[in-house]
């Protein structure tokens, strides 16, 4: 086994190290081993406080651990250890973020927002970053329309396990199928129905429950009548849809009914518990104020009266290296100018299948996501070619980060937290 740790990494710096194993027949990769001591480079500290450590105890798996000898961390304690997922071909981050007092790292509480929120609470959405699921509903295949998992399927867990992991911005497209909504994932009448919306619902009240004090936001957009030449929503379905969501989903959030959510701190949302901030793309506020939905939970991205802006622009790319050169090109150009002074950055860390692509299992949408996903962490000297860690350095990092097949080892919600924290002062 071959590698090498830098000696000493500054405030804000980066450091990427490559691990060589030698797994080819006769050779002994369950003899790899190395460690590496670090401290507080200061007086203080004369004993190692975290020792990143590399084994093999089998032949199949290589792992890094990183033993918290003097030092806690936000869900480990000091003698803990936290394994870093390591993956062939892909970056497996080490994060660690804060000051000696509270350190944020790998592995973080699911309920991430309430535990960090003595230094991330008086920050707005604006100011955050925040782990987003694209397509979130679409874990599962129901009423295809030509769609399959291949083609169709964007996650593999459903929403609450998402929640679980993590996750707090939901792209959400309902439908209408077979008299019961759904969501969805169609480009035209092609495509496939996902959880039911009575799922959503239920998944995100079981979270809820356990309990966490989150902020969760769904945005409604892309609906679908496939019952009816798959039209948009009219007004009576819209309103069949909200009530429905009104009815059944707990720890609605409604305050700020008339203004702009993404200037409004953490703190004011979740301060008193749980919160779910229903946001609608296709109806504005005046529809929502005369269906009696404003000042319910629900709020407007449609519009002039635009109550949650978003610059969302995806590459339509199966390339990893066009896409992310693409996405750093889109947020340089909007920090420099946006769209929206109030709007949140979403950066669209997905791949976009080809024609040749939507029937071929190696090139499923989830395999593609794997591969995009397995490069976020990726950081270097030639920006654009890395991902969001590096290109902070450069300009503002961006306000969500949306992906498809979300991974259940908090790993975003490690990179989303320590981007937040990093740049900005802590609120105490």
């Amino acid at each position: 086994m071959e590698f090498s740790l830098v000696h000493t990494i500054s405030p804000g710096g980066t450091y990427d190290a490559q691990i060589k194993v030698n797994m080819t027949k006769g050779s002994t990769p369950s003899q790899a081993t190395g460690s590496w001591a670090f401290t507080w480079t200061d007086d203080t500290h004369p004993a190692a406080n975290l020792e990143l450590k590399v084994s093999n105890n089998d032949a199949d798996k290589i792992s890094i651990n990183a033993e918290l000898l003097s030092i806690v961390t936000i869900g480990h304690k000091k003698g803990s250890q936290v394994e870093i997922a390591l993956k062939d071909d892909q970056w497996s981050p080490f994060i660690l973020v804060g000051d000696e007092d509270h350190l944020a790292g790998n592995s973080p509480s699911t309920a991430w927002m309430a535990t960090s929120l003595d230094q991330i609470g008086c920050l707005t959405l604006q100011q955050m970053t925040i782990p987003g699921s694209h397509d979130a509903g679409m874990s599962e295949i129901n009423f295809p329309a030509g769609g399959t998992p291949t083609n169709s399927q964007t996650q593999s867990d459903g929403i609450y396990n998402q929640l679980i992991a993590g996750i707090r911005y939901f792209d959400i497209r309902p439908t209408i199928s077979n008299a019961h909504f759904f969501t969805g994932h169609y480009t035209g009448q092609f495509g496939a129905n996902g959880q039911s919306i009575a799922d959503v619902i239920s998944d995100i009240n079981a979270y809820l429950a356990l309990p966490q004090s989150e902020l969760i936001i769904l945005e409604l957009s892309h609906t679908s009548m496939t019952d009816e030449q798959y039209q948009p929503f009219n007004d009576a379905q819209w309103n069949s849809l909200l009530f429905q969501l009104y009815s059944d989903l707990n720890h609605l959030y409604t305050g700020h009914g008339d203004d702009i959510l993404t200037k409004i701190p953490l703190r004011d949302f979740i301060k008193d518990g749980p919160a779910v901030v229903v946001v609608t793309n296709e109806r504005d506020t005046n529809w929502l104020r005369d269906h009696k939905f404003l000042n319910r939970g629900f709020y407007s991205s449609k519009g002039n009266s635009n109550q949650f802006p978003t610059y969302n622009s995806y590459s339509d790319t199966n390339i990893t290296e066009t896409m992310r050169k693409d996405q750093y090109n889109k947020l340089v150009k909007q920090n420099s100018s946006p769209d929206n002074k109030d709007q949140l950055h979403v950066l669209s860390w997905t791949l976009t299948q080809d024609k040749g692509d939507i029937f071929n299992d190696a090139h499923s949408i989830r395999v593609l996501a794997n591969l995009a996903n397995g490069h976020l962490a990726e950081v270097g000297s030639d920006i654009a070619n890395t991902g969001p860690i590096s290109w902070a350095t450069k300009t503002k990092p961006p306000n969500i980060i949306l992906i498809d097949n979300v991974s259940r080892d908090l790993f975003l919600v490690s990179m989303t937290l320590g981007l937040t924290r990093f740049y900005n002062k802590p609120c105490s």
